[in-house]
């Protein structure tokens, strides 16, 4: 995926707890048939994924240039269309799917219901050669089952004719003179004072991905806690806090209420915003652009923790796939190995540091501006990243919280918006609790 188009996702009838298969605790009873054996087998291996096969070809030819005897059979499907084309191939217990993608906040989900193998004997060896976050966000009951082969974070982006008409220092680049909101606020009240349509936007605007860091930076977490994060903690403090000062820019006439997610980087591009937080997939866009320019790390609140949101795609295999040994296979020379992101054909930010050392020789970054870039993105990866809730009841949560920020967002009471969400959550996810 594009970054931004990946996490554009409500899937409806996903969000019943009835889809969990009898229990949350998984089943391994196929782990110990997984293994890199030394001599690789001969196996056609279904691969299940939104992209599209052209984009797919590079690393696909790739490999099995490098593999002659694993034969890829590619499969895409519509994005909306990914998950229940997993659940009802591998709920059905089918044989006829090896690998898929996984989104990550997902995969304690695609363990519990058994349609993730269990990798843990196989890969955690190769533990270290992945940022912690990444790796982390593949875990459920201590146990690996999605490997990441893509990851995210977020920057401040800015358009210095515009700050320059409001004179308006520019943000520094520097992650040691990090911005807070209570500082940039201000220049963003300037900036719409001298004529910008619009001061500041989100890539996301209401949607729990990109906005996550705005609660953990104020010290009100995640959103969820206890066994298997099934309790909401989405209506305290640190989240009234968050969300108040977010429906404030609005209300200030800073940002708009209408702009969807899918216009808000061509309104940057084309000069309707003087700054806007989005992640580093829109830097292909703005590297080809006649757009003077320039980043900054993630604001945070005063007081408060730096925090960006991360988080993209892995890949599992399926419990009931016949090729566990090709698929293992397949699985560390796409994530382990960095070829996925070596071979592909647009630019995507690595789960791993050698990854990100290849994405980022890539001729985006070869301007001052794409080094300044490279250190933000570095940094911020291995330091600040905070992976969206891990539990089984993730799809609720994503759906329910999406919606409130966009009544918060729309001048709902804060308070009594998340309050609301929390109880949701909490009828949504009894089912879960009751097993």
């Amino acid at each position: 995926m594009k970054n931004n188009v990946k996490r554009k996702k409500v899937i409806g009838f996903l969000a019943g707890a009835s889809l969990l298969l009898g229990t949350l605790s998984p089943s391994a009873s196929s782990a110990n048939e997984l293994g890199l054996p030394s001599t690789p087998p001969t196996a056609t291996l279904k691969v299940l994924s939104f992209m599209a096969a052209d984009s797919a070809k590079p690393f696909v030819d790739a490999f099995q240039k490098d593999f002659p005897t694993i034969k890829i059979e590619f499969q895409s499907v519509p994005f909306n269309d990914l998950q229940p084309t997993i659940d009802a191939r591998i709920g059905n217990k089918q044989s006829d799917l090896d690998v898929y993608w996984a989104d990550q906040p997902r995969a304690s989900a695609l363990a519990a219901r058994g349609t993730a193998l269990d990798l843990t004997k196989v890969f955690t060896k190769f533990k270290s050669k992945f940022e912690p976050q990444a790796w982390a966000s593949g875990i459920y009951l201590k146990k690996l089952y999605a490997l990441p082969i893509e990851n995210s974070t977020q920057i401040l982006y800015y358009n210095k004719d515009l700050l320059d008409k409001a004179k308006v220092a520019y943000p520094s680049a520097n992650i040691k003179d990090r911005l807070t909101w209570e500082e940039l606020i201000p220049d963003v009240k300037k900036t719409v004072a001298a004529g910008a349509k619009n001061g500041l936007l989100f890539g996301q605007f209401d949607r729990y991905y990109q906005l996550q860091a705005l609660p953990v930076s104020a010290g009100g977490g995640i959103g969820a806690q206890g066994k298997f994060n099934l309790i909401p903690q989405v209506a305290n403090s640190g989240w009234k806090k968050a969300f108040t000062w977010y429906q404030s820019l609005f209300k200030n006439g800073l940002s708009p209420k209408g702009m969807k997610p899918e216009e808000t980087t061509n309104a940057f591009l084309n000069g309707q915003a003087a700054y806007l937080v989005n992640g580093p997939w829109v830097l292909n866009d703005f590297s080809k652009s006649k757009l003077n320019w320039g980043v900054a790390p993630h604001p945070y609140f005063e007081g408060g923790t730096p925090v960006t949101g991360t988080g993209s795609w892995s890949l599992a295999i399926s419990p009931f796939s016949p090729n566990k040994e090709a698929a293992a296979i397949f699985l560390k020379w796409m994530a382990v190995d960095s070829n996925y992101i070596k071979y592909r054909a647009d630019a995507s930010l690595a789960a791993t540091p050698v990854g990100k050392e290849i994405y980022f020789a890539k001729p985006l970054f070869n301007s001052a501006v794409g080094k300044q870039a490279i250190a933000i993105i570095d940094y911020e990866t291995a330091n600040t990243a905070v992976n969206r809730v891990q539990t089984v009841g993730y799809i609720e949560f994503e759906t329910i919280m999406n919606a409130a920020l966009s009544d918060i967002r729309n001048g709902a009471n804060v308070g009594k918006t998340l309050r609301a969400a929390a109880n949701k959550l909490r009828r949504a996810w009894a089912p879960y609790n009751r097993r």
